[in-house]
Order: C-alpha cells, then structure tokens, then sequence
C-alpha cells in the first residue's frame, strides 16, 4: 500500500513543479513577446513618421519659413519689410502672414494663398497673382500696379488707398461696391497680358 502511495505523491509534487514552471515560463515568453512587439511598433511607418515630426518640430525654429519652391506652411509668417522681389511664391501658403511693407514686385505668386493677410504698404508691382487666394487680404496703401491677378479670389479683400495702374483683374469676382471703388482710380494697360485694367474690371 506504501509502495504504490509514493509514486502517487511523487507524481503529484512533480506535477505541482511542472505547472509553477510553465507558468512562469509563461510569463517570460509573455514578457518577451510585449518586448518584442514594442519593438517592431518602433520600427513602423506611423512611429517613424511621428517621430521625425517630432525632431522636426523641435528643431525647426517656430517663424521658418522657405521664401522659394513650394507647400510651405505660414501661419502668422513674419516677412514684414522685406525685399522678395522677383521669388517664387507659387502655390505658397502664407495664411494672416504679416506683410507690411513687404517688396513682392515681379514675384510669382501663382495660386499662392496669402489668406488673412496683412499687406498694408506692400509692394506687388508686376507679380503674378493669377488664381492666387486673396481673401480677406488687407491691401491698404499696396501697389498693385501692371499686377496679374486673373482669376484671383478676392472675397473680402480691402483696398483702401490701393494703386492699380496697369493691373489685370480678368475673371475676377468682385462685390458692386468693390468694383465701383477700384474702377474710379483704374488706368493703364497691363506690359504682359496687354489687357486694359479698366475693361478687365469691367467698368462702364
């Protein structure tokens, strides 16, 4: 009776051995795989993406902005007073960027946004601003003279004290009163397009 209770309680204790073993067997291939499942996430696209959003983030100054080529962002830029005569702006985007007394004379601006944009003083003397996005611009005292802005949005847009000899505002869409204001100074014809600044507003 002895003799076949031993191997009985042997085999139960070795069984005991055997089930806190796996478990904890279990628990390091657990630990191991949570490991190495964080390590395959480091090395996925989205983490890579958003941590190179972070460098760039941290290390890209917060009023950098490219004043040439295209796809830039420009919330709030600052290039007051400065001379960009002749850049290329094409399909920028300077978003309420402070423009005052900025010099974009012969730039091309080109379905560039400059939305919200403060343009007081400014210079856009021969630029080309066709389908450019010039909403709820502020253009007081801007020279906008032999300018190209066919096609342009100007919803909203001010143009207090604004000079316009020689501009072209073909296939712009313009409030009554807006048009009536721009047509009593309009003259001129525009170098490029040859176009009459005053048929292109469609003055009567």
């Amino acid at each position: 009776m002895l003799c076949r209770q031993i191997p009985t309680q042997k085999v139960a204790l070795f069984g005991s051995k055997t089930k806190h073993h796996h478990a904890k067997k279990q628990r390091v291939v657990l630990r191991t795989l949570v490991q190495a499942q964080d390590s395959a996430e480091s090395r996925t696209p989205a983490f890579l993406a958003a941590a190179a959003l972070a460098a760039l983030a941290a290390f890209t100054p917060p009023n950098a902005h490219a004043v040439s080529g295209g796809g830039g962002t420009g919330t709030g830029v600052p290039l007051a007073f400065q001379d960009l005569s002749s850049k290329d702006f094409r399909g920028q985007k300077l978003y309420k960027a402070d423009l005052r007394g900025t010099n974009f004379s012969k730039a091309n601006m080109e379905g560039a946004s400059l939305f919200g944009a403060f343009c007081k003083d400014a210079k856009f003397v021969g630029a080309r601003l066709n389908n450019a996005d010039l909403e709820s611009v502020d253009f007081e005292n801007a020279d906008l003279s032999e300018a190209v802005l066919e096609g342009a949005q100007v919803t909203n847009a001010k143009f207090k004290n604004v000079t316009i000899v020689g501009s072209d505002w073909t296939d712009v869409a313009l409030r009554r009163d807006v048009q009536q204001q721009l047509c009593k100074i309009a003259s001129g014809t525009n170098p490029v397009t040859g176009m009459d600044t005053r048929e292109s507003l469609v003055c009567s």
